[in-house]
């Protein structure tokens, strides 16, 4: 024992090979000077970049009130507005809040926008600022195409309880009467106590009486100057030589030209109608206004297939005729074609529609 090294080492080459350990020793003051100077460069950075970032902000704030918020150029100097209704400039300025004398960059244009768009009057509105110093309002208007009332003896140009209603069923009031709103048709039947403006209408009636006047507006020949709608289930429509007219809420535009067909017989007899029932598809019953005197009425051919409905009967030969003033307008039987001719024969089904052919002369 005593003949071995005691500071022989006790790892191997091989081992030593793999560890490759470099041993180095600092001093304690070196090692706390570098520190120091490593916490010092980032506060001064910190300071630095902050001092930087705050000076840019309060700088930029500054150029932005000096050139933008105070500059008298960007002063609203006119408020331009463009409405194609009976919108009132003062209703227009106090719902959008934008006047004269105001930083043009101040405006909130998204929440004008807004507030116009609430006003029932309005369809819609378009807001932009044109520099420097105007700001540009256009107002599409709600089209009213008829007044909504509670009963039909009402007239709604006089009376605080009519509404006005656009296509979309939307009803509104107006401050200002415009010429072209004495002319429109009266709905009534309607309990309008409840009613609120910019509030859209949805019911079945409704949508059956806006669609009537709808179709009808351009219509030279006929035009509807009042529809009650108080029964729920028709349209008894009152049109401008005072007939009346029963419409179905269904398929206005096929009853619509059912009228016009009785209209065009009605013509062709020199009679004006009084009623027309269009609820029925077949067999409309028709009542006309009686003759007059002297007037010598046309024959009427009876309905094809009316048999429970009144016919008129033929007027005896009179000095004066017998007014009649009850008809029925149906659609006639459609008529089966003829029977076809083939090449050499005559037909056996109507022999009497048919005529011969002559054969080929054979020698």
């Amino acid at each position: 024992m005593s003949g071995k090294t005691l500071n022989k080492r006790i790892s191997s080459a091989r081992i030593r090979k793999q560890q490759h350990l470099l041993e180095v020793s600092v001093r304690a003051d070196k090692a706390r000077s570098m520190r120091n100077r490593a916490i010092a460069s980032f506060i001064c950075k910190t300071i630095f970049f902050t001092g930087l970032v705050v000076g840019a902000w309060f700088g930029g704030k500054e150029l932005l009130r000096r050139f933008l918020w105070e500059n008298p150029d960007y002063i609203i100097a006119e408020v331009r507005i463009t409405t194609d209704g009976a919108l009132q400039r003062e209703q227009i300025e106090e719902a959008s809040d934008l006047h004269n004398g105001v930083n043009i960059f101040s405006v909130d244009i998204k929440r004008a926008r807004l507030a116009l768009d609430s006003l029932p009057q309005v369809e819609r509105a378009e807001i932009q600022r044109v520099l420097p110093n105007r700001i540009e309002i256009n107002i599409s208007e709600r089209r009213p195409i008829a007044w909504v009332t509670e009963s039909a003896s009402e007239n709604p140009t006089a009376s605080d309880r009519s509404w006005l209603i656009d296509a979309r069923g939307v009803v509104m009031k107006t401050k200002q009467m415009m010429e072209e709103y004495y002319h429109l048709p009266h709905i009534s039947g309607v309990k309008v106590n409840l009613f609120v403006p910019g509030q859209r209408i949805n019911t079945i009636e409704m949508q059956a009486a806006l669609e009537l006047i709808r179709l009808s507006a351009d219509n030279t020949r006929w035009q509807a100057r009042n529809i009650d709608v108080a029964k729920g289930y028709c349209l008894i429509v009152t049109d401008s030589s005072h007939a009346h007219i029963t419409f179905g809420l269904d398929n206005v535009s096929q009853q619509l030209d059912k009228l016009f067909r009785c209209l065009d017989r009605a013509q062709a007899m020199h009679r004006e109608i009084q009623t027309v029932n269009l609820l029925l598809n077949r067999n409309v019953p028709v009542t006309l206004h009686p003759a007059e005197p002297g007037d010598v009425e046309p024959a009427m051919t009876p309905a094809v297939g009316a048999t429970s409905s009144p016919v008129p009967v033929p007027a005896k030969p009179a000095a004066t005729p017998i007014p009649r003033a009850v008809a029925v307008f149906s659609t006639p039987a459609p008529v089966k074609p003829a029977a076809e001719v083939r090449a050499g024969y005559r037909s056996k089904s109507s022999p009497s529609t048919t005529q011969s052919v002559r054969k080929p002369f054979r020698p």
